[in-house]
């Protein structure tokens, strides 16, 4: 089986950044991470590159023709976004734009159980509205707000003497759970969509129903 290959876009800390970066160094036979690449120049998850010494790279995100350029001299097969605070354009998703799939070889993790709270501050929007369970998804990523279809999807319980900072980091560890388990699963080509009727979602394959 060859190896799969992916950067990661990124805009802040960094920690889901790090996180898929010592997954790939662990399981080097099975995949490897060919950029990190942010749209802010003052962003952690840079220094997070330089530590693995993995290339990073500062875009306009105004400017997709840049991102394009990088993304065309590695040729990633997949792209991570990891707190990466931009809507990514028609041009980004097309790049990755898979006919045999059916989809843009893009993931992205997602603070909450999507459909439920998407766009920005999910865990906060999340807290201040009281719900006893809140999650993480990890999912393709489309032209729509984190309305691509479902890769994973995880669950947390909300305790009454929880603060803010404990409710999102019980998301947090979860994350860092979910993502590599669904890069996984990309690397490995276990992905399909599965259509039906006026539905569709992804199905892993070789997993039993």
């Amino acid at each position: 089986m060859s190896k799969g290959t992916f950067v990661i876009l990124a805009s802040g800390a960094g920690s889901n950044a790090r996180v898929l970066l010592a997954h790939a160094k662990k399981h080097s036979e099975k995949m490897s991470a060919l950029a990190v690449i942010s749209d802010r120049a003052e962003a952690p998850v840079l220094q997070i590159a330089e530590e693995f010494g993995i290339p990073s790279f500062v875009i306009d995100a105004k400017n997709e023709g840049s991102l394009l350029a990088i993304l065309r001299r590695y040729k990633p097969d997949w792209a991570c976004l990891a707190g990466y605070k931009k809507i990514v354009g028609k041009s980004f998703l097309d790049f990755f734009d898979d006919k045999g799939l059916g989809f843009s070889r893009v993931m992205n993790v997602h603070p909450s159980l999507l459909p439920a709270y998407p766009g920005l501050h999910g865990y906060e929007r999340a807290f201040h509205d009281g719900v006893k369970i809140s999650g993480v998804t990890v999912h393709l990523v489309d032209a729509g707000l984190d309305t691509g279809k479902v890769i994973l999807q995880g669950a947390f319980e909300r305790e009454e003497k929880d603060s803010l900072q404990d409710f999102e980091a019980k998301g947090r560890k979860l994350e860092h759970k979910l993502f590599p388990k669904a890069l996984d699963l990309a690397m490995a080509g276990k992905l399909a969509l599965v259509k039906k009727s006026n539905h569709s979602w992804i199905s892993i394959r070789g997993k039993k129903q």
